[in-house]
């Protein structure tokens, strides 16, 4: 199966290309706005690289509202205009696949407001599997019952990381493309869903509201 996959969830966007569940080429940029213009020419890329293409990869969710339907937005259009399924992905299970082999990773989120999408795993298997539900929660509920021997990943660290360290939790850091990467397993182990019945996965509702 020749893959791509969209991360469209937090600061960092990104898109790679996978092979047989390897990942054979990424990009990513640190964009504030007008992550469509870049996204558009990252994924004919991508496809270039793989020479044809058997279904789309999208992360979708939680994390910034505009952000998530960007990425979905490509992602269903191009899956729509192919023929082909699309592979959703849980944006903090995508995080966690980057600290493999631990028996508690937490994967956090930085959801702004001094608040933060979390959840833990268990990595020792070949894809994250999850010890708890995604929550939007703050520091101090973000930190209650953590077991010994804990890491954490994830976007949310560049905040939390003194938090985390007084609190015993051993951060992962690395570069921004490590989430991407070591996707590769999830992907393929994903099942193929209708681009019709995808849809984005958030964890509070929208500031703005639309006048009625």
């Amino acid at each position: 199966m020749r893959l791509v996959l969209l991360d469209t969830a937090g600061p960092v966007v990104g898109v790679a290309a996978f092979a047989d569940g390897q990942c054979v080429g990424v990009e990513t940029a640190a964009i504030v706005s007008g992550a469509d213009g870049w996204l558009t020419p990252a994924l004919s890329r991508a496809i270039a690289a793989l020479n044809r293409l058997d279904g789309v990869g999208v992360v979708i969710g939680p994390g910034a509202f505009t952000g998530l339907r960007v990425g979905l937005a490509h992602a269903l259009g191009l899956a729509l205009a192919r023929g082909l399924p699309v592979f959703p992905l849980p944006t903090l299970a995508v995080r966690a696949a980057a600290a493999p082999g631990h028996a508690s990773v937490l994967a956090v989120l930085d959801a702004r407001k001094a608040r933060f999408y979390a959840q833990r795993f268990d990595t020792r298997g070949l894809v994250p599997l999850p010890l708890d539900s995604p929550r939007d929660v703050g520091i101090a509920s973000l930190m209650e019952g953590l077991p010994a021997g804990t890491v954490a990943v994830g976007e949310g660290l560049a905040v939390l990381h003194d938090v985390l360290v007084a609190g015993g939790v051993g951060p992962v850091s690395g570069p921004d493309d490590r989430y991407l990467r070591a996707a590769g397993p999830s992907l393929a182990m994903a099942p193929p869903q209708d681009p019709a019945l995808v849809a984005p996965f958030y964890l509070r509702e929208p500031d703005a509201v639309i006048p009625t």
